[in-house]
């Protein structure tokens, strides 16, 4: 347990420097240079059930958009953050965090796209998109977030 922790304390310290980003990464602020197919692309999120990292049938739409995306922009590379919501243990959202963020790189792989365009992270429950404390709120915060980090 120790273990996992410590590494996944390591990777998140070293995330940010193993992502070269010719555009800026999603976040709140700025979003120059990105068009409007980059932003839907960040922005679309892909959504798990409670204590689940299985992908929805209802969010392959989703998945099939970024397969899409990714086909057009073939220089495209990106970043899958894996969430969670407030509940339950930091180590245990770090690797269900972990555990959504591959589904969605399976899925999107298995459409052909070149897992080398892709990596992944988890946040665990460290990057909220809703603060509240409501299951709307969790509902919202359990997801696979795609980020462009090169092209």
């Amino acid at each position: 347990m120790r273990k996992l922790l410590l590494v996944a304390a390591l990777a998140l310290l070293l995330a940010p420097l193993s992502v070269g980003c010719s555009k800026p990464p999603q976040g709140g602020g700025d979003t120059g240079g990105l068009t409007e197919a980059d932003k839907l692309f960040m922005n679309e999120h892909v959504y798990f059930d409670f204590d689940r990292y299985n992908i929805r049938p209802d969010q392959i739409s989703s998945l099939q958009a970024k397969v899409a995306y990714l086909n057009q922009n073939t220089a495209a590379q990106s970043v899958i953050q894996g969430h969670c919501d407030a509940r339950g243990t930091e180590a245990y959202n770090l690797a269900l965090g972990d555990r959504r963020a591959k589904a969605a790189y399976n899925y999107v792989v298995g459409q052909g796209i070149s897992g080398d365009r892709l990596s992944t992270i988890s946040y665990g429950k460290e990057q909220p998109v809703d603060l509240g404390d409501t299951e709307e709120a969790f509902a919202k915060n359990r997801r696979a977030q795609f980020v462009l980090s090169g092209r």
